[in-house]
């Protein structure tokens, strides 16, 4: 029986059924219809059934003949039992249990709650990635709707979210999300499939090491790299990450040398020592070493660097030779960047002794790796070598002096690098002892300015709850107990202000007046950052809140060279502590500042107002 047939026929009739069974007479498609139904008709009487009520709807008689309605509902019910008797109620196959996965999920948490992350999630733009992890520290990924949602975020276009996805949330499901993405995973693919692969890896466990396999075998360049990494450390694959070590491809070979530096077998040592010997994918197992490294190889690569540096060439005299040495040495700098052995104390105390051979070949990265090992030895010999060396090139000040401040007293620390070392020098080496009192100051303002982290909240915003971020300076108590008093008259005299700023104290004879004449420059534009500071020496000076506060009012209103984006988190804060009387000054100087800085004030004098 002509089946197609009979469903043309049925979605004319429901055709009909929506426009009104009184537009059937004369229809053009009934009529198509017609002819093929009387053909089948002379063989088959359902079909001229079917027929005679096509006719009938397409020439109504008129008379006693039914109602047009009555004969496309008669032609209807023909129709759907003909084609009911020709339908399949059994599904094909065998039946078998229902497919179920272990995914522990609820459905517990309000729609509203889930809407940010879903927005988060399927949208672009910024704000996002907090959005996201906030949303997983909640807990609220394991509610089973964000679960598809989590899954697509591995394709997210922002490769933060993306990766979030990859290293947090979806690990957090547990081995059944690895089963549950290796039915859907394409060996073939790109960057998605890299962290849909890493993820399977790290959440899938043992069970699915053979299907990493296969995909480090056969699939795609990215995808090769991501499983033979998944492999390291499995000894059962160590052969194949050996035979993957000899690849054409670079990025096989350099993934295979990082899986088995990761997986740290007696096989792996040797062939990763020989591949290193033999130069040729020196920098790739030095990289690899970087990231896992090895006691055992730290040792026998610093007898092999050290063969190597006493065959380095004396002078520069054919720079091409020079240079080639040096892309073999480079790779010992990555790969025993973590180590510390006996034979690499004897290496970088001879880089040291031969700092004028070295730096003619121009090898200062190679000083620069003596002078780190050498600050964090901690031992007095190690400071004796750095002294040496900072004499040869100032550069090297600040290891010298971060050194020392480990061995030596607070008081010692001054009289050797500030009572003596740099007057010794004045007198016949000017020049080079103000490079050197400059790399001293760097060095300690790295320590001491805006070390600290404050974080508050904008009051002045429409949106309260948005937080800023700011950087102080070391707090006076601490510096006061780690640093010898007599800094601050060296930083005067060197004019430092951001120093004299934090190492200010009360009843200092010349801090005060320096600040205040720091302040009181004129045609000098100062950053924010500038302004911070000297409010907060003075105020470290003993300098009594009112006058700082008339101080600060004076520059608010006089000072045209400060009208910063936003005030500082340190000034605004002495602000909300003016007195009242200050709101009609307030009010006179609002039209100056602009942007944020104008939206304080104006939050200034709400506040100062809460408070009459």
């Amino acid at each position: 029986m002509s089946t197609a047939l009979l469903q043309e026929l049925h979605q004319e009739v429901r055709r009909l059924y929506i426009a009104g069974s009184d537009l059937a007479a004369g229809d053009f498609r009934l009529k198509r219809l017609l002819p093929q139904f009387q053909q089948l008709g002379e063989r088959a009487a359902v079909f001229k059934r079917l027929g005679e009520g096509i006719s009938s709807l397409l020439e109504p008689a008129g008379g006693q003949e039914p109602a047009p309605a009555v004969q496309l509902q008669e032609l209807t019910l023909l129709l759907e039992s003909v084609l009911y008797t020709q339908g399949a109620t059994t599904p094909d196959g065998t039946p078998g249990a229902l497919r179920t996965r272990s995914f522990a999920l609820e459905t517990k948490l309000p729609y509203r709650k889930l809407a940010a992350v879903r927005q988060a999630l399927t949208t672009t733009g910024g704000g996002r990635h907090e959005i996201v992890v906030d949303a997983f520290k909640e807990g609220m990924f394991q509610d089973l709707r964000l679960l598809p949602l989590a899954i697509a975020a591995l394709s997210d276009p922002y490769a933060e979210i993306a990766d979030f996805a990859m290293t947090e949330i979806l690990p957090s499901y547990g081995p059944a999300i690895a089963d549950y993405l290796l039915e859907t995973f394409n060996p073939a693919g790109g960057r998605s499939e890299v962290r849909k692969l890493k993820v399977i890896g790290k959440a899938g466990g043992d069970g699915l090491l053979g299907e990493i396999f296969k995909a480090a075998e056969s699939g795609s360049d990215d995808i090769r790299v991501a499983a033979i990494e998944c492999l390291g450390g499995h000894e059962e694959y160590t052969s194949n990450l050996l035979e993957w070590t000899m690849d054409k491809k670079k990025v096989i070979r350099e993934a295979a040398f990082a899986a088995l530096a990761a997986g740290g077998s007696p096989q792996g040592g040797e062939r990763l020592f020989e591949a290193f010997n033999t130069k040729k994918d020196r920098a790739l197992v030095a990289a690899a070493l970087a990231e896992w490294p090895s006691a055992e190889l730290g040792a026998r690569l610093s007898t092999l660097f050290m063969e190597e540096l006493r065959e380095a060439p004396v002078e520069n005299g054919d720079k091409k030779k020079t240079e080639a040495v040096w892309e073999g040495i480079q790779p010992f700098l990555t790969a025993l960047y973590e180590e510390r052995n006996p034979q690499l104390d004897e290496i970088y105390s001879y880089v040291i002794a031969e700092y004028h051979r070295f730096s003619s070949l121009g090898w200062m990265p190679l000083m620069d790796r003596a002078a780190l090992y050498k600050e964090l030895a901690s031992s007095e010999p190690a400071l004796a070598e750095l002294q040496e060396l900072e004499k040869l090139n100032s550069r090297y000040v600040p290891n010298y002096f971060r050194a020392a401040q480990q061995l030596l007293t607070p008081a010692d620390l001054y009289k050797e690098f500030g009572g003596t070392m740099m007057n010794k020098l004045k007198s016949k080496l000017a020049k080079n002892a103000g490079q050197r009192a400059q790399q001293l100051l760097e060095t300690i303002e790295r320590q001491i300015v805006n070390v600290e982290s404050v974080v508050y909240k904008a009051g002045w915003e429409l949106s309260s709850e948005r937080e800023y971020y700011a950087r102080e300076m070391l707090s006076a108590e601490t510096i006061a107990a780690k640093w010898d008093p007599h800094w601050l008259d060296w930083f005067i005299e060197r004019n430092s202000l951001d120093l004299v700023c934090a190492f200010a104290r009360p009843n200092h004879d010349g801090v005060r007046s320096y600040l205040l004449n720091k302040l009181q420059e004129q045609g000098k534009r100062r950053s924010h950052d500038a302004m911070n500071h000297i409010f907060m020496g003075l105020e470290r000076s003993g300098m009594a809140e009112a006058e700082r506060q008339e101080l600060l009012m004076n520059v608010l209103e006089n000072d045209r060279s400060f009208n910063p984006y936003m005030f500082d988190y340190y000034l605004l804060n002495q602000m909300l502590r003016f007195p009242p009387g200050y709101i009609g000054r307030i009010e006179a100087v609002l039209p100056k500042y602009r942007y944020e800085s104008h939206r304080q004030l104006e939050y200034l004098i709400i506040h100062l107002r809460s408070i009459v």
